[in-house]
């Protein structure tokens, strides 16, 4: 049982006993402190620790109007009742309006207690009312600044899809009242193909009375477009139709870095794929072209079968063409970056450019004068150029104007999207090419640099062109970005690293004899059997002497068992055991005076084509014609 402390203030000696001892025999359950004075009524109150004031009316110099006034002041949470011999109703009303929580006369005490008790639990009941009343307040105050200040989009809808209220970040990023609009329902802020499915899923939360996520596309002022992903939650009101109530996140970026990461993924296992084929399309293509050359040497000049052997070169050497593109978009050809000029390539390609495009096509040339340097190889570059402006003019049949763009930009670390970014902003080389032509729908930029994509008409392209630029601006450490709207047009613009003006450094030669047709002694490395004996073939039918390997570990044996008695290693440097690269310095160390030449129809950032070019050792790439070989065997002989 819980004591209740009553402060009891009278100034009779008669009913300061008397009251306590009737309510006591009645209540054990009440603790009496008992008071007089204003001064006394001042303290105990500022002291506090009751849950009742008891005072008489009428008391020594004051009345029960001052004791309200001190409980206001001091308490004013504290019930209070008045106890008084008589009241006219006028005071009675004055008190309760001053906040008595009730009165009761002295010749009625037996009314006491249930008025005590009223009392305590009008004001127990009046502080839990108080409480839920603040934590109400204080929740839609929070609610208030999460609404405000939320950066999601939050906003409510009927379901007939009228927009009844939408927060700040709701109308900074839709912003549908910039066309004048105050009233506005969903069907004018989304996407025309989403509308349908976002009017279902509002029906369904308001119909079924539970939360329902979705997806949707919704649309700026300006006709952007904005991906979002959210809930929605229904709601109702008492008396009134129930409305929905839509949480949304605008995940566009977000959906952009996730398209970019699925494409480069495709990418690479489409490069993966496309370098695999080349790879061995050279080998056999590089066994078809030795043996038809061979076969050539060995007819006469008036031989019928001469024109069909040079037929089969010829097709020999388009195939090798369409080879060497795929190993540029697999990004495993071999480069040879120097120091260059952006707009030198440019302009120098103008005349050449302009024969390619037609007369019924404009070039319009926004060149930044004075443009960077850049470390490139200049021929893969024109490359790049011309396929895209031959994109652009495809593009346009019925002519127009292509504008080809080049400056120099200064980016932020987070806005570089190299595949191997610095560790901080640098300054990139930008080049894009915009025609007017018809643009592209979403699903055909999806597949724009996937190699044989083409949407030319059969035998009006190869669909390696795109595909050749995005490999060739992957290995220069850069990277192209795309915007085309169907009946738009499209603009291509491709990021290149910067570098300042530099010497090249002079890369480590030996001093070579003039051709020579000494026979030589040659050790062929090739893991292709039909390449091994065809290198063999044509060596020994020029007078050389050839022993063959089939393998890394096989070549070094055999050489060490003739005790490095060979003028030339001749090898493929991605062989099935390891890399012929790693074994040079054993060659080395048996024969010093030993030289090397290699070939690869495949060559990724494993091969060190660098290395070998820095030591003075030659590269031939596969399909390599058998004159180029013995050429090659010649230059290279050291003195």
């Amino acid at each position: 049982m819980k004591i209740k402390k009553i402060l009891y203030i009278e100034d009779s000696e008669e009913y300061a006993t008397m009251v306590p001892r009737t309510l006591g025999g009645e209540r054990s359950d009440l603790e009496f402190t008992i008071i007089e004075s204003l001064p006394e009524i001042e303290e105990a109150l500022t002291k506090g620790g009751f849950d009742l004031i008891l005072s008489d009316f009428n008391l020594k110099g004051f009345d029960g109007r001052d004791v309200l006034k001190k409980r206001n002041l001091l308490a004013p949470d504290l019930p209070i009742i008045i106890l008084t011999g008589a009241l006219p109703d006028e005071t009675a009303v004055e008190l309760l309006r001053l906040g008595a929580d009730d009165y009761v006369l002295k010749d009625r005490l037996a009314r006491l207690p249930v008025a005590i008790d009223n009392a305590i639990n009008k004001h127990a009941l009046d502080l839990e009312l108080r409480a839920a009343r603040w934590e109400v307040e204080e929740n839609a105050a929070r609610f208030r600044d999460i609404f405000e200040a939320s950066s999601d989009l939050i906003f409510t809808v009927s379901p007939g899809g009228k927009i009844s209220t939408a927060n700040p970040a709701f109308h900074a990023v839709i912003n549908p009242g910039a066309n004048g609009k105050t009233s506005y329902g969903i069907k004018e802020i989304t996407a025309p193909q989403k509308t349908e499915g976002l009017f279902a899923a509002i029906t369904k939360a308001a119909g079924e009375k539970l939360p329902v996520k979705t997806e949707t596309v919704f649309l700026s002022s300006t006709g952007k477009a904005i991906e979002v992903e959210g809930t929605l939650y229904p709601r109702a009101k008492a008396g009134k139709d129930a409305y929905v109530q839509g949480l949304f996140r605008d995940v566009t970026a977000q959906r952009s870095m996730e398209a970019q990461f699925r494409q480069a993924q495709k990418m690479e296992a489409v490069g993966r794929l496309a370098g695999g084929i080349a790879h061995d399309f050279n080998n056999i293509l590089g066994a078809i072209e030795g043996y038809a050359t061979l076969t050539l040497n060995a007819l006469k000049e008036e031989d019928p079968i001469r024109p069909d052997i040079e037929e089969i070169r010829r097709a020999v050497a388009r195939a090798a063409a369409l080879t060497r593109q795929l190993l540029i978009f697999s990004q495993k050809n071999a480069l040879q970056k120097k120091i260059c000029s952006a707009g030198a390539i440019i302009e120098n390609l103008q005349s050449m450019v302009k024969r390619i495009i037609g007369e019924d096509i404009k070039l319009e040339l926004q060149l930044q004068v004075d443009l960077p340097q850049m470390k490139a190889d200049g021929s893969q570059i024109e490359q790049l150029l011309v396929n895209l402006l031959v994109n652009a003019r495809d593009a346009m049949p019925g002519g127009g104007t292509i504008t080809l763009r080049a400056q120099a930009k200064n980016l932020d670390l987070q806005e570089i999207k190299s595949p191997t970014a610095p560790e901080s902003g640098c300054q990139f080389i930008v080049i894009s090419v915009k025609d007017g032509g018809q643009g592209m729908s979403p699903e055909t930029m999806e597949h724009i640099f996937e190699p044989f994509f083409t949407t030319k008409e059969k035998g009006k392209g190869t669909g390696l062109g795109l595909a050749t630029v995005y490999g060739v601006v992957k290995q220069h450490n850069g990277w192209i970005e795309v915007k085309s709207f169907p009946g738009q047009g499209a603009e291509f613009t491709v990021y290149l690293p910067a570098c300042p003006e530099a010497e090249e450094p002079a890369a480590h030669t030996s001093a070579l004899p003039p051709p020579t047709l000494t026979p030589l002694k040659i050790l062929i490395i090739e893991d292709d059997d039909a390449l091994r004996n065809l290198a063999g073939k044509a060596l020994r039918e020029a007078g050389h002497a050839t022993e063959t390997a089939r393998g890394a570990a096989e070549g070094l044996d055999l050489f060490r068992a003739r005790r490095g008695e060979f003028d030339i290693v001749f090898s493929d440097l991605v062989l099935e055991d390891r890399k012929i690269i790693e074994l040079v310095d054993d060659f080395v160390r048996i024969n010093p005076g030993v030289n090397f030449i290699f070939t690869s129809g495949y060559l990724d950032d494993k091969t060190n084509l660098d290395l070998i070019t820095a030591r003075g050792y030659r590269f031939i790439p596969k399909p390599y014609a058998i004159d180029a070989l013995l050429k090659t065997m010649h230059e290279s002989i050291k003195k």
